[in-house]
């Protein structure tokens, strides 16, 4: 009997354990649980922002590569056949003729070109009185060409190169800052969030506290120890309580959605509704940074001000292109020529020994009259290098008064916190010792309930400088820069 009294035992047990995780799988089912990390790293999965901006750098990287493909050789192949009737030679000039042209040419980095080509031709002749009929022609010539004025050098004809490279540049740095602001809302929200959650457990302890008193004065009032106001007090304490609980849910939907499309966790509309459980609280980690040491680091990692830079790199490589551009055209143009004429094997062999040959060398100057096109391109690179100036100016500017204003607000916060936790401290003994007053007799329902308020009040203070502090932090790291480095986040495809 008492075998199966044991057996039995043990099933029950098994049974209400099975119960619990089967209720515990069910609870996590029906909620969020996310810590702060794991929120950044949805972010950097999922946000929408981040991927149509990560997507730049390889655009970027593209039209490099296609800048670069400006110095690729080319390679040109023409057949050509043609019937000839010319009148003036009756003997030479009439017959069909098939040729063909081969042809390599290779651009050189200082802006010239240097080419080989190959021809050889086959023309038969109508007239019977011919002496090589049919004939054949051959030829093989070097050229090179370098211009000496306008488009000669290796910084002017790599230009597009560099800006190109420049423009990558800047789309990581445009990706950067996209993810700093991103992650920065991730991280703000996170905590929002937080201050939402325990502002709504402090609303609901405060409307409890309003409605024990309701019950206690209900009971006073039975007794002949409470007025009919008192009472009245306490219900509409309640009452206002109760919208201050509404209020705080409220907050915390809107600060749950927030974060919910910051990070895209939710892919399945159905699943909307469901709560967040946050896993992380804020901790009071003290940082200082002193103001010229926060300038420096801000000038070296803010990715706005290494944009400007980029940008003022560029509008200087246009402006060295536009005056290049001013400049007359002088080009040094070179050719050697070796050709053969006769039957088949004569012509071949005549190139290899370089019996017939010709070579040419030149110089050809062009300047345009007037030139309003190269100074009006000029003038555009000069302004537009102006404005450029002016706007690194006035970012370096907008970023001394952010890290200004952020060390600030951390030592704001910092002391608030401190100034607030003290608050609450001497709050909740004002109101334990008004408790006690109140249950013999020696205070009323006006001043607990206000009491009750102000220590509401202050949890919320202090509760919102926490807060408020975890977010001077991360504001901090965005106005120096410096939000990817503190969260160990490399970005790809940096040009070393």
């Amino acid at each position: 009997m008492l075998r199966k009294n044991h057996f039995i035992m043990s099933f029950v047990l098994c049974y209400l354990l099975l119960i619990s995780l089967s209720s515990d799988a069910q609870e996590a089912k029906d909620q969020i649980r996310l810590s702060l990390q794991d929120c950044i790293s949805l972010a950097l999965k999922s946000n929408l922002d981040i991927n149509i901006q990560r997507i730049n750098p390889q655009i970027r990287d593209a039209l490099l590569t296609s800048a670069k493909g400006d110095f690729d050789p080319s390679l040109s192949f023409g057949p050509r056949i043609y019937r000839s009737n010319d009148p003036s030679y009756p003997e030479s000039g009439r017959g069909n003729g098939q040729d063909l042209a081969i042809a390599f040419s290779d651009p050189i980095i200082t802006g010239g070109e240097y080419g080989i080509s190959f021809n050889t031709s086959r023309f038969d002749r109508s007239s019977p009185g011919a002496s090589i009929n049919p004939s054949y022609g051959t030829g093989l010539t070097f050229s090179i060409t370098q211009p000496l004025l306008k488009g000669f050098g290796v910084d002017v004809n790599k230009s597009y190169i560099y800006i190109a490279k420049n423009n990558k540049d800047i789309s990581i740095s445009l990706l950067k800052w996209q993810l700093i602001r991103t992650l920065t809302n991730v991280q703000n929200s996170y905590w929002e969030l937080f201050f939402a959650l325990e502002n709504m457990k402090v609303q609901e302890l405060a409307l409890k506290q309003a409605q024990d008193l309701l019950n206690i004065n209900k009971r006073f009032r039975e007794e002949g120890k409470a007025t009919p106001s008192d009472v009245l007090q306490a219900q509409s304490a309640v009452a206002s309580r109760e919208a201050d609980v509404i209020t705080a849910v409220d907050l915390v939907k809107d600060s749950e959605e927030e974060l919910k499309r910051i990070i895209n966790v939710v892919q399945d509309e159905s699943q909307w509704e469901l709560p967040i459980v946050l896993v992380d609280t804020p901790s009071f980690d003290e940082t200082e940074i002193n103001f010229r040491d926060g300038i420096d680091a801000a000038m070296k990692n803010h990715p706005e001000y290494l944009q400007a830079k980029l940008e003022l790199q560029n509008s200087d490589i246009y402006l060295k292109l536009a005056k290049s551009q001013r400049l007359p055209t002088l080009d040094l143009q070179g050719s050697l020529s070796l050709d053969g004429y006769g039957d088949s094997g004569d012509a071949f062999s005549q190139v290899g020994k370089a019996e017939y040959n010709s070579w040419t060398a030149a110089l050809a100057l062009r300047f345009p009259l007037g030139g309003r096109m190269s100074k009006a391109g000029e003038l555009k690179s000069r302004l537009e290098k102006e404005q450029n100036l002016l706007n690194l100016t006035n970012i370096e500017q907008q970023i001394t008064r952010e890290v200004r204003s952020s060390i600030r607000q951390l030592e704001t916060a910092k002391k608030r916190i401190e100034a607030t936790a003290s608050a609450e401290e001497f709050a909740k003994q004002v109101l334990a010792t008004e408790e006690k007053k109140y249950a013999v007799g020696l205070s009323t329902s006006y001043q607990l309930l206000q009491l009750q308020a102000d220590q509401a009040i202050a949890t919320k203070n202090h509760l919102r400088a926490i807060i408020d502090y975890q977010k001077a932090i991360t504001n901090l790291y965005q106005s120096l820069g410096m939000t990817l480095d503190k969260l160990n986040i490399k970005v790809e495809n940096e040009r070393r």
